[in-house]
């Protein structure tokens, strides 16, 4: 059975952004570098994905999916 999948979007400044990106890797399984301006946390959950924008950083949090 499918459960609803959540997706938020946060566009932060970029001292936030690595701030809350220290904070998640505390309880990230998984923390991958996929290139140089991309970053993607999971904690069986929950997959965060920082992008580097211009002059920000989009946060990107999905959680739930299939059960």
């Amino acid at each position: 059975m499918n459960k609803p999948v959540n997706k938020e979007t946060y566009i932060l400044d970029d001292s936030i952004a690595f701030e809350l990106m220290d904070l998640l890797k505390a309880k990230a399984r998984h923390f991958i570098k996929l290139n140089e301006y991309v970053y993607r946390l999971f904690d069986g959950k929950t997959v965060v994905t920082f992008t580097t924008l211009e002059h920000e950083i989009q946060v990107e949090k999905i959680s739930g999916g299939v059960a």
